[in-house]
């Protein structure tokens, strides 16, 4: 039997500020595999990568976020010098871009690859 608990607003037990469970966890999140063939080791709401070039991923999401000013949040390793992310250059309601580089200018698929997204869903 499972059972299911329905909570809006959580505070600690001991008193302090009560907050909204909703705000403030991402709503979108992957680890990926950036070289060769693109793959996704494990995800939430992030449907699809499509390899748009050397070091750039567009992340399609299954749930498309309300507007399309939610915050991006992305990491890398692997590859040769130093590791850089950045975006987005292309943001929507259903999908973003980031770009990973050497630490330079020139841009490079990684081995790993993590992002997160924080917003509200539509």
């Amino acid at each position: 039997m499972t059972s299911l608990i329905k909570v809006d607003n959580i505070a600690p037990s001991a008193g302090g500020t009560e907050f909204s469970l909703t705000r403030g966890v991402a709503k979108a999140w992957v680890n990926f595999n950036g070289t060769g063939t693109v793959a996704i080791r494990d995800s939430e709401n992030v449907s699809s990568i499509t390899d748009s070039g050397t070091g750039v991923y567009t992340l399609n999401l299954s749930n498309d976020f309300d507007v399309a000013d939610y915050s991006i949040c992305a990491s890398t390793t692997g590859g040769a010098g130093a590791y850089s992310v950045a975006g987005p250059d292309t943001q929507l309601s259903s999908s973003f871009a980031i770009y990973t580089s050497d630490g330079s200018t020139a841009q490079e698929d990684k081995t790993s690859v993590w992002a997160c997204s924080h917003g509200d869903l539509a």
